[in-house]
């Protein structure tokens, strides 16, 4: 028995500190620090298991640490999964039963009361985790295998206490219980599902920092709108039915800033990202105050339909610190692409349009071509 709890010893010191070195490495991942202070728990209660085996102090550790250890693992669980603080309900809870066990020990209960409590607040602080996991956004493989594990861990809680009041009365002394074939068999099965649920739980939390740092290189921080690396990497796919794209820059913008402040000037950027954002077609922010808009499988017309939107939407917004005669605007330029071509292709003349539209006096939308007649002035705003 001795030999097993060295061993459950040696895996959670293992885990603790493999979790500790990529809590450092990482930095300011709230996650990883409550599973590092689970382990640590559960670390803490193994050495106590060695040192101190059927004895009053394993006992109050135990009533304390287990709970503890779980409650924190759960915390780790629902920032991963991007879910708010543990209810204070479920605290109240497990404080608790908790409560109730070093009572009942300090009364000198029998250990088959005594262990009771707060194995059952183990057992929902498990509980918690599964439904969280459950309850997640977008659950992926990784949550299911995480879920179906804390649930054979909680099983083993739950499963204990039936079997304890089945197999040892009042007066059998802890220690014999300790020792006991099925005590060792759900310590065993314990010590063998900790290792995946920390590892389960570091993959979820990794794989989630490098989706964040993977949307944050191609996204713009101001606007959430793709940045130009990633719009040029979408443009360069080759369309077989070809589209269109619009190039849109806003009229005057540098007057904004001037007048107004850089802070308006986000705020006029960011409501014209959210008019592109609306429109369901891949956005991006190309410059300060230049945007691009990819519509594959779209002809010009709709292309054209998709830009004077926006425009009439955009000279509609208001912002409190804009003068009551000063309307924002914004000119757009529109090309076409061929089959089997791809959207890149038609930058350069999407641009040409937007130059053609600034210099017809802005607040309109121009689509390529030769002939003025394509061109669709507007009267251009204040």
């Amino acid at each position: 028995m001795v030999g097993l709890d060295l061993v459950t010893v040696s895996i959670f010191a293992a885990l603790t500190v493999l979790c500790l070195a990529i809590l450092i490495g990482l930095r300011r991942q709230s996650a990883l620090a409550w599973l590092v202070t689970a382990l640590a728990c559960g670390t803490l209660q193994t050495l106590t298991m060695v040192f101190t085996r059927g004895t009053a102090v394993e006992l109050l550790l135990a009533s304390i640490l287990v709970p503890a250890a779980y409650l924190c693992f759960g915390q780790a669980v629902r920032i991963v999964s991007g879910q708010q603080h543990q209810h204070w309900r479920l605290l109240a809870t497990v404080g608790g039963l908790v409560v109730a066990s070093l009572v009942l020990l300090a009364f000198d209960a029998p250990f088959i009361v005594q262990t009771a409590p707060f194995q059952l607040a183990a057992a929902l602080a498990l509980g918690d985790s599964v439904i969280r996991l459950y309850r997640a956004n977008n659950r992926g493989v990784l949550d299911i295998l995480l879920m179906l594990n804390l649930v054979a861990v909680a099983l083993i809680f739950v499963v204990r206490i039936p079997l304890l009041v089945v197999m040892f009365d009042a007066s059998t002394e802890y220690l014999t219980a300790r020792t006991s074939g099925v005590e060792r068999t759900l310590l065993t099965f314990s010590a063998l599902l900790t290792p995946p649920a920390v590892f389960l739980l570091l993959a979820k939390l990794i794989s989630g920092v490098i989706g964040t740092y993977r949307t944050r290189s191609e996204h713009d921080g101001l606007t959430g709108l793709l940045n130009r690396r990633a719009i040029d990497e979408a443009a360069a796919v080759i369309e077989p039915q070809g589209g269109a794209v619009i190039f849109c820059d806003l009229d005057h913008f540098k007057l904004i800033n001037d007048l107004y402040g850089h802070r308006v000037g986000d705020d006029v950027i960011c409501a014209f990202a959210d008019l592109l954002r609306r429109t369901g077609t891949r956005a991006a922010r190309i410059g300060g105050e230049e945007f691009a808009l990819l519509l594959p499988h779209k002809s010009v017309a709709e292309a054209q339909e998709v830009a004077e939107m926006i425009r009439t939407r955009f000279n509609d917004v208001v912002h409190p610190a804009l003068g009551p005669s000063h309307r924002p605007s914004a000119s757009f330029g529109v090309a076409p692409y061929g089959p089997g071509a791809c959207a890149a292709d038609a930058f350069n003349l999407a641009d040409a349009a937007l130059y053609r539209a600034k210099a017809l006096g802005r607040n309109r939308v121009v689509i390529f071509a030769e002939e003025p007649a394509h061109e669709q002035p507007t009267a251009q705003a204040a």
